[in-house]
């Protein structure tokens, strides 16, 4: 599975590849710092840490609203 995202003006790309149909599981992302590569035993982790990696390089903060960083009013989104 390759997913995309923008952070700033750059596109991040990430892969998640089964190494075997029963894992593990290699989750790359490509961003202009350099790669990550980690891998899993499940593919469930491996997308929850790539949220958090996408999350981390957007300056996703929990304790600010999501339409505060995008400067979408809530409900427009």
């Amino acid at each position: 599975m390759v997913h995309f995202f923008t952070v700033g003006s750059h596109i991040v790309r990430s892969e998640l590849l089964a190494m075997s149909p029963a894992g593990p599981f290699r989750l790359a992302v490509d961003h202009p710092s350099g790669p990550i590569v980690e891998y899993f035993d499940s593919a469930i982790a491996a997308l929850v840490r790539q949220a958090e990696i996408e999350d981390a390089l957007s300056g996703y903060r929990p304790d600010v609203p999501r339409a505060a960083i995008s400067m979408t009013p809530l409900g427009t989104a």
